[in-house]
This record gives structure tokens, sequence and C-alpha cells, in this order.
């Protein structure tokens, strides 16, 4: 039997079953996260928690939300080292790709792809999160104009979401995932500057891919030369 809190405000309570819901999500990194064991954890009965709460799936959303906030902070100290918007997209969806899926409760909004795509507070703390970045791409020629910020922010969440579910989110995948499609939908071809920087960015992948194939070339014909001197 659970001991019902006395007293107390509506906002003390619910930060309450916030902070035990967090805790569940944890503890159960697996998911199956239940409200019953929320209102437990923090005291309350199941019906309060319901009531303060909502949903399970209105749980998942304000922990994740609570929980993103340690990974915005990352995420900008990572862009800020980096020159150029769509680097600091590329290192922002590298991190975010091997980061989130390791926290229950932002697994758990991912795999709500509905709900999160369409909650007016995952998109206002995404574009607090990218929205200066997507605008400097924008006022610098990188990124394209004739789509919106908040709709470009929506495209970069739910690649996000993408990447964090595959089953490879090795950085290596994540690059070329970003490179084959997440940049040639937003980067600007048209305009000043952006035909020639897109030509630019495939010139420098190519010399990229050369670079790596003569190296496993090298590699392969010295191990050849090793094993002819054996």
């Amino acid at each position: 039997m659970t001991a019902e809190i006395v007293g107390g405000d509506d906002d003390y309570i619910k930060a309450k079953l916030l902070r035990a819901a967090e805790e569940e999500f944890i503890e159960n990194p697996e998911g199956g996260v239940q409200m019953e064991a929320i209102a437990k954890r923090a005291g309350v009965s199941r019906a309060t928690a319901f009531r303060r709460l909502g949903s399970i799936s209105e749980v998942v959303v304000q922990v994740a939300l609570r929980r993103s906030q340690r990974h915005i902070a990352a995420v900008k100290e990572l862009m800020a080292a980096e020159t150029g918007a769509l680097a600091k997209i590329e290192a922002a969806l590298i991190y975010t790709a091997r980061e989130l899926p390791t926290d229950a409760s932002i697994a758990a909004l991912i795999a709500q792809h509905s709900t999160a795509a369409n909650d007016p507070r995952v998109h206002e703390q995404a574009v607090g999160a990218m929205g200066e970045v997507v605008r400097e791409g924008q006022l610098t020629g990188e990124i394209r104009t004739d789509v919106g910020v908040d709709d470009l922010v929506n495209f970069l969440v739910e690649q996000t979401y993408l990447a964090a579910e595959s089953v490879d989110r090795s950085e290596a995948n994540v690059r070329k995932r970003f490179r084959t499609f997440v940049v040639p939908a937003i980067e600007a071809r048209d305009g000043p500057g952006g035909e020639l920087l897109a030509r630019a960015r495939e010139l420098q992948q190519a010399m990229a891919s050369a670079m790596a194939a003569a190296q496993e070339l090298t590699e392969l014909m010295e191990k050849g030369q090793g094993d002819d001197n054996q």
C-alpha cells in the first residue's frame, strides 16, 4: 500500500513524480516503465500519478526532455569546435547517434516517432539546439534558404532518430549517412557560392575516399612484401 503524500502543491508533486520516473528509466534501461512503479517510488497513489502526469507516453516525453539537456550541452560544445554549419551538424549527428540510444527515456521517445515528431516541446528544444547553426549556414550560403529553419530542424531531428535506430551507429557509418543523404537535402546549390561550395565538398569527399583507398593498398602491399620475405 502506498503512503500518499499529503499536502504540497501540484508543482512539487509533479516534480517528485518526474524524478521518480527518471530513476525508473535509469534502473530499467530495457524499457517497460510502468506508472504504478513511478507512483510507488514517488510515494503517491497510481491515480495521483496519472492525474499529474497523464499517460505513460507523456511521461516519456517529459523525462526525455529533462534528460536531453546534458546532451544538448555536449552537442553545442562539439559544434563550437567545428568550422562551418555542415561540419557542425555532422558532429552533432555523430554524437547523438552514438549517445541518445544509451539513454532509456530518450530511446523510448525516439521509438514514439509520431509523438516525438508532433510534440511542440520536442521541436522547441531541437530548434534551441540546432536553430542557430542552421541560420548561420543560411547566412553563409552553406544551407538552402528556400526552406525555413523550423522545417530544416524537423528534418534533422528525423535524420537523428533514423541514425540512432540504425544497427551500425559507428562514426564512419553516421558520417557516410550524413554526407550521402543529409547534405544533398539541406545544402545550398543555388545563389552566390552555393554550387561552388557543393562542388568543393564533393571534391573533398572524393579526395578522402582516394586517400583511404591508397592507404589500404599501401598496407596490402606492405603485408605482401612481408609475407614474401618470410
